[in-house]
C-alpha cells in the first residue's frame, strides 16, 4: 500500500450556508490530494496527456461522519493498495485535528486513450511508478 498525507484548512468558498463544507468541495479537495500524491509518486497528468491517455473518474464512493467546518484545519490520507491494471482506485480519508474521521471517498479513475475515447489498461511506465513506490 502507498500512502500519502497533506494538511488542508477550510476556505469560507468551501462552506455553504450552512457554514458547513459543501458536500460537492470534498471531491475538489480530494482531487488535490490525489494530484499532490501522484506529484509525489514521479506521475505527471500532463504528461500522460501528452501520451495520450486521461484518467476521467469512473465511480466514486463518499461517505459523510461528520461535518468539516470553516477554518477546520484536516489531514487528508490518500492510498492506493493495489497497483492499477485497467483502473486506478484512491481510497481517501479526512480526520480533524482530534484524528476523528470526517469524510471517506473511495475514486477510481479509469485509463482511456484521448484519440479515440477508448478504454486501455494502464500503460507500463505509470504501472512501474506504483510498483517502485511499493517497493520502498
Amino acid at each position: 500500500m502507498i500512502k500519502h498525507t497533506i494538511q488542508y484548512r477550510i476556505i469560507y468558498a468551501d462552506t455553504d450556508a450552512m457554514g458547513v463544507m459543501y458536500y460537492a468541495n470534498y471531491l475538489r479537495v480530494y482531487e488535490a490530494a490525489r494530484g499532490d500524491f501522484m506529484r509525489k509518486i514521479g506521475f505527471s497528468f500532463s504528461e500522460m496527456e501528452k501520451r495520450g491517455i486521461v484518467c476521467p473518474a469512473i465511480n466514486v464512493n463518499l461517505e459523510y461522519f461528520r461535518f468539516a467546518k470553516f477554518d477546520n484545519e484536516v489531514t487528508i490520507i490518500t492510498s492506493v493498495e493495489k497497483i492499477p491494471a485497467s483502473k486506478l482506485e484512491f481510497i481517501q480519508e479526512m480526520y480533524d485535528t482530534d484524528n476523528k474521521i470526517i469524510n471517506r471517498a473511495i475514486v477510481t479513475l479509469g485509463f482511456v486513450n484521448s484519440e479515440r475515447f477508448k478504454a486501455v489498461r494502464c500503460p507500463d511506465w505509470i504501472v512501474s511508478l506504483f510498483k517502485n513506490q511499493s517497493e520502498n
